[in-house]
């Protein structure tokens, strides 16, 4: 490329006339080296507009100028280039006629000098652009206006437009440029050569300065520009003039605001007139970029309300407005940006210093809107929050990214890679960038679990720096404990801003706006490399450590200890469904520092947890593992709940015998320790066991055993448990065909156990229960609309909140009415969830049930 060579040439040219003109040297007005960068600058930004609108034009010479060149040592060009820039608006006709016999001499007679000139002139048009403009040098031409007699502003821009012409002549200079160019004139290609070209192509809307895609294919999305568009629609079809991508560092909002940006110009002519944008102006303060080999520092060239004004003079070829005084650039901005309706995309907003940059865009003059990308949202905007992108697109990232840079992944590898990057785009492509340099799947997937590697300093360090020491750092460490979404009030108990509401809110809030949590209703979350970050964080502070898992601890204890109950005074189990992670959590990490007492005191809750959610295989291995533990406390006052739980679920699977070892064990325990509450809870789970297995008549006599039992405890206590064990009594009679019995008893029990009652002290699972229990006793006693309401209730229940035992019962019972009532498509469809359900449980009775239905209906068909 041409940049480094370039600005050496104008670098060099500008030191010798500074003295010369201003009176002093380039090294007293600005350094020499930031110079330089700027004009590199300056270069690689007119070469990205040039190659972006000509290479339609003519691509072969495009690729001749940016690849093929150096600029020459010839004397006139030198000269010619110096008075050039000392003078930028004053008449080049003289330095125009030095570089014309210049060219003659260079370029060979027979070389096509129409088609170079009008390539020439339009990149060396669009570098004067960028030179007169760069930080560098304003103030320098800003002295030089002032000692030229002041112009209208229609001269001025002849002056300038004929200064972008002087510098196209240079052309002349370029040696290697000339080798190439009596190649193609050799061997000229008929197809570029066959039609006459004009010396300079029209300029295309919209007007634009975007910068290349640094990205092969643009991947997902979708909804996301969907909603955009939208958005950037003209008042009074959206009433948004400000709309900001907000998220963590890496989360894809660049690209996003630039697929949208290329999106306008591509369909330019396809968009509706009143919807298009005249003039796209991008603008990046970005100051880091993330590669392979580390965090990159990148000139940032955008830190103040003024450099947004040089671009938007730049893009909308209006120098008048960074020649006028600063008071008046905003007036003339504004001016301009009514006049033609134009999308500003201001990226990485959080690294500009300028206040004065958030009034002007409060402000904006409609049609302009602005998009602005930002790690921390702001509040005059309409917000749109980026997350990690769904699980589909991130792997089809992970093909394209490993196509592109030779990395073959298997799908479990793809899998993980996705899991530990919560599919943060510049996530993937780095850890692929990483195993494209020779790193294994494993040492990547080891680095994103570090909360110091490079991806998360990238994302995080300066976002987390602003608030350390304040609540909302607590508040963030707090949640780095958590592996899953957490409540408002959990989270500030555990931060210990209980008594402190005001501070919680306000910290969370802090933390949405610098884009380090997530918020979904009133539950908050990490990404996975936020939490990486946020628990290394938490380990370079021991004490708060220390005293946050105190709070963390104590709030899940909480949770559980309602759950060491009796079954039918348990509470439901809609907080354990939202929380019961975070209780095996813990629970590892009690493992883990061998705190086996945590582990028995969350036991309760955790079986109730784990049912719900269908892990019946968890729950005996975790029955097990606590009746041990019970033995190395020498504690057995949670023994027999876990083995009524163990015993039940044993019960259900077909483990008859198993299943009565469990409770015969359970009431040697409570009957050595004096509970008789626990004894007659145990007389009833033996009930169900050998009811289950079909004999009714010492399921008759447990049960009266159990009754009897009752008068020994408090009358409190004895009402309610005998008013459980009646359920027992309706499902002897009810497996005895004894219906109308069956029906008066759970009629008398939903009294006892109403429906939707919240202040219902009993556990609302048994109340629906009951409700799917009369269900199907009206189901055989014929009155089925009755019982398919039931059925329909209870079952929209037991999916949301129950356990999963029941729920296959009530399925299996459902699609049996429905068959009867030849609703053959409802009944399947019941009948084989019923059996998927059942499979998993291992149920035995409720799988026979549905395969004897799912066989009947095979047969109707």
């Amino acid at each position: 490329m041409m940049a480094g060579f370039f600005a050496d040439l104008l670098a060099n040219a500008l030191g010798e006339l500074l003295a010369d003109l201003f009176g002093e040297t380039l090294n007293q007005r600005a350094e020499r080296r930031a110079l330089q960068r700027a004009l590199v600058a300056a270069v690689n930004s007119a070469e990205q507009q040039f190659a972006s609108t000509y290479a339609e034009h003519d691509p072969e010479l495009v690729q001749a100028l940016l690849y093929q060149t150096r600029f020459s040592d010839l004397p006139s060009v030198r000269a010619a280039l110096r008075d050039l820039l000392a003078r930028p608006f004053h008449d080049p006709q003289s330095a125009v006629d030095v570089l014309r016999r210049s060219f003659t001499d260079v370029l060979p007679e027979r070389f096509d000098r129409t088609r170079v000139d009008a390539m020439m002139a339009a990149f060396l048009a669009a570098l004067g652009r960028e030179v007169l403009y760069i930080p560098q040098l304003r103030e320098l031409y800003a002295l030089s206006f002032q000692k030229i007699s002041a112009e209208s502003s229609r001269a001025t821009a002849e002056h300038t437009a004929a200064t972008a012409h002087q510098l196209a002549v240079l052309n002349d200079g370029f040696r290697e440029l000339q080798e190439g160019l009596r190649l193609i004139a050799a061997r000229p290609d008929p197809h570029l050569l066959s039609t006459s070209r004009p010396l300079l192509p029209e300029r295309q809307r919209p007007w634009h300065n975007l910068p290349q895609r640094t990205y092969p294919e643009f991947i997902g999305r979708l909804d996301e520009l969907e909603q955009l568009a939208r958005l950037m629609l003209p008042h009074p079809r959206s009433r948004h003039f400000v709309i900001t991508i907000d998220g963590i560092g890496g989360v894809g909002k660049s690209a996003l605001a630039l697929e949208l940006a290329y999106g306008y110009r591509k369909h330019y002519h396809a968009i509706p007139e009143e919807e298009r944008f005249a003039a796209i102006v991008w603008v990046s303060a970005k100051r880091t970029l993330l590669t392979a080999s580390g965090i990159q520092q990148r000139r940032q060239s955008f830190n103040t309300l003024d450099d947004l004004f040089r671009e938007v003079a730049t893009v909308l070829e209006q120098p008048s407005i960074v020649q006028a005084p600063l008071h008046e650039r905003r007036s003339l901005v504004e001016h301009a940006l009514a006049a033609q309706r134009t999308l500003l995309i201001v990226d990485n907003l959080e690294t500009v210093d300028d206040d004065e940059l958030l009034s002007f865009l409060r402000e904006l003059p409609d049609p302009t809107k602005a998009l602005v990308t930002t790690r921390h949202r702001i509040d005059i905007a309409y917000a749109l929050r980026l997350t990690g992108m769904p699980r589909a697109d991130a792997l089809k990232l992970m093909q394209v990214e490993g196509v592109a840079k030779g990395v073959q992944l298997t799908a479990p590898e793809m899998d993980d890679l996705e899991r530990r990057t919560g599919g943060v785009p510049l996530a993937i492509q780095w850890s692929i960038g990483l195993m494209s340099m020779g790193l294994s799947v494993e040492a990547v997937l080891r680095r994103l679990g570090q909360g110091q590697s490079d991806i998360a300093r990238f994302c995080f360090a300066e976002s987390v720096e602003r608030i350390r020491g304040r609540d909302a750092h607590r508040l963030l460490l707090a949640l780095a404990l958590f592996e899953r979404s957490v409540s408002r009030t959990m989270l500030g108990d555990v931060a210990g801003l209980a008594n402190d509401p005001v501070g919680r809110d306000e910290g969370l809030a802090e933390l949405l706006r610098l884009s380090l949590v997530n918020q979904k209703g009133d539950r908050f979350s990490l990404l996975p490399l936020t939490h990486a970050f946020a628990r290394e964080e938490l380990a370079t502070t021991p004490q708060l450590e220390q005293e946050l898992r105190e709070g963390w601890m104590t709030f899940l204890l909480s949770i559980s200890r309602p759950y060491a109950e009796l079954h039918h005074l348990q509470p439901s189990a809609v907080q354990l469904i939202l929380d019961g992670q975070h209780l095996e959590s813990l629970a590892r990490w009690a493992e883990q520092v061998e705190r086996i007492d945590l582990v028995l005191a969350l036991s309760p809750a955790l079986m109730v947890y784990l049912d719900v959610v269908g892990r019946w295989g968890d729950i005996l291995r975790l029955a097990d593992q606590m009746i041990d533990y019970t033995q190395l406390l020498g504690d057995e006052r949670l023994l027999p709940l876990i083995l009524c739980g163990k015993s039940w679920i044993e019960s259900q699977q077909g483990q008859h015998e198993a299943a009565r070892r469990s409770i015969e064990q359970a009431l040697d325990v409570s009957a050595r320790r004096g509970e008789v509450v626990w004894q007659v809870e145990s007389l009833g789970r033996y009930v169900q066991i050998v009811r289950r297995e079909g004999d009714l008549t010492r399921a008759e006599e447990l049960l009266l055993e159990a009754v009897q039992l009752i008068e020994r405890l408090p009358e409190d206590v004895a009402s309610h448990t005998r008013s459980d064990l009646m359920l027992e009594r309706g499902k002897i009679a009810r497996d005895r065909g004894d219906y109308q019995l069956a029906r008066q008893i759970f009629t008398e029990a939903q009294r006892i156990f109403p429906l939707d009652d919240e202040l219902s002290p009993f556990n609302p699972e048994r109340a629906w229960g009951i409700a799917g229990n009369l269900g199907f006793v009206l189901h055989q006693l014929g009155e089925l609309d009755e019982a398919a309401q039931l059925y329909e209730r209870s079952l929209a229940y037991f999916r949301q909140f129950g356990g999963r035992g029941y729920l296959a019962t009530l399925l299996v019972r459902l699609a049996d009415l429905e068959l009867q009532c030849g609703q053959f498509r409802q009944a399947e469809a019941h009948v084989r969830e019923a059996l998927d359900v059942s499979r998993q449980l291992g149920l035995v009775q409720e799988q026979q049930q549905a395969e004897a239905i799912l066989h009947v209906l095979e047969r109707t068909s």
